[in-house]
């Protein structure tokens, strides 16, 4: 049975926006009708739906790890993100012992299985992101010294054969010790290959792009400084138009400033992630906004992707529709899933975010069924 849902504004997901209802059926949007019209699910007046939002590097949700809770983390994340409007995430595995990550990363596929199968009941785990072993010493931050590992073709298929199909991204150095050949494995399993935690320099990052790279991590964080002698592989990623720079817009990892300069360089091409990290062990705290290793180390955020959109409005001066293309379409398309999800349009997947006119969410919908419904309290 088909469903209606509106009017609202539509955020359609490629910077435009337009005034109408959504018809859907058997978990997909089936077409953009006229606002004038009856409704199934009536919206409050000045409500905008938008795709789902995607958080392509998040690392748990509540007190859970997927790299220590693994499979149990999967479902607590698919509940509290959806909560935020996230319709879909791809789980951290950071690095590790080997066998703990390659461990780690089957769990987690296995309990991103057994959800696609169920009822929607929250946020789909799309799969997995390996933030390492394969990182630079110097700039690895948080990820400990001692399970750092030089990359090989060998290694690489055995996080592919872990993962049984559901490796998305792998965030790894391009200067280190077997790079390439760990690049040319995974590019031909369509994996993504994101540059992390790297000292690599503009020359090194041009390189890395020509292996295959498309993707830098969390901008301006775990890499040299934007300098303007020598500028780091940053430089390479904003140039070259094949890519997509994720940064973590808290203003905190990144500067308001810096995050406008990068919107007015990059354009559509910016990637909004959390690099969420529950405070989950001992140690871990939440200081100015930033989640801290006990010894003060940076050790991902706080932040929420629904956020992220309000703080991308806010700090390049943007309308909701586009500011929201970087937590939607862009991700998307990061990890290849855009003929599916991330922006409106018929025969896609009903993922859906509801936002208020203050742009807060008060409903989400995976498959065409609601996960996440505070429309009561705004009615």
């Amino acid at each position: 049975m088909g469903l209606t849902v509106g009017p609202a504004f539509i955020a359609v997901g490629d910077g435009t926006s337009l005034f109408g209802r959504l018809q859907l059926a058997e978990g997909r949007i089936e077409a953009l009708l006229p606002g004038d019209g009856n409704a199934d699910m009536a919206l409050p007046a000045g409500c905008s739906i938008a795709p789902g939002l995607i958080d392509v590097h998040t690392n748990g949700a509540g007190e859970h790890l997927f790299n220590r809770d693994q499979g149990y983390a999967v479902p607590v994340a698919s509940r509290e993100y959806a909560r935020v409007g996230v319709t879909g995430f791809i789980a951290g595995i950071m690095t590790a012992p080997w066998e703990s990550m390659l461990h780690a990363a089957s769990e987690v596929v296995e309990a991103a299985h057994a959800l696609e199968e169920d009822e929607p009941h929250g946020a789909r785990c799309l799969g997995v992101h390996f933030e390492g072993p394969f990182l630079n010493a110097k700039f690895r931050r948080v990820h400990r010294a001692e399970w750092l590992l030089p990359a090989s073709g060998r290694r690489a298929q055995e996080m592919l054969d872990a993962c049984r199909g559901g490796c998305l991204m792998v965030t790894l150095a391009p200067e280190i010790d077997g790079a390439a050949e760990a690049v040319r494995v995974f590019r031909e399993h369509g994996v993504v290959c994101s540059a992390g935690h790297t000292g690599a320099r503009y020359r090194e990052g041009m390189l890395a792009i020509g292996l295959g790279f498309r993707s830098l991590t969390h901008a301006f964080n775990g890499m040299p400084p934007l300098d303007h002698r020598d500028p780091s592989l940053l430089a390479s990623f904003i140039q070259d138009q094949r890519t997509l720079v994720q940064v973590i817009c808290d203003g905190f990892h990144v500067s308001p400033v810096m995050i406008d300069i990068l919107h007015r360089t990059l354009g559509e091409r910016i990637v909004l992630a959390t690099d969420f990290m529950p405070a989950a062990d001992r140690g871990y705290h939440i200081e100015g906004g930033v989640m801290h290793a006990a010894d003060g180390t940076i050790a991902g955020s706080a932040l929420q992707m629904d956020q992220a959109v309000r703080n991308y409005m806010s700090y390049a001066e943007l309308p909701f529709e586009r500011a929201v293309v970087a937590a939607t379409l862009a991700p998307a398309k990061l990890v290849r899933h855009d003929h599916l999800l991330g922006h409106i349009a018929p025969g896609l997947r009903a993922d859906l975010s509801f936002w208020s006119p203050q742009h807060e969410v008060i409903a989400t919908m995976v498959g065409g069924e609601l996960v996440y419904n505070a429309l009561a309290a705004t009615a």
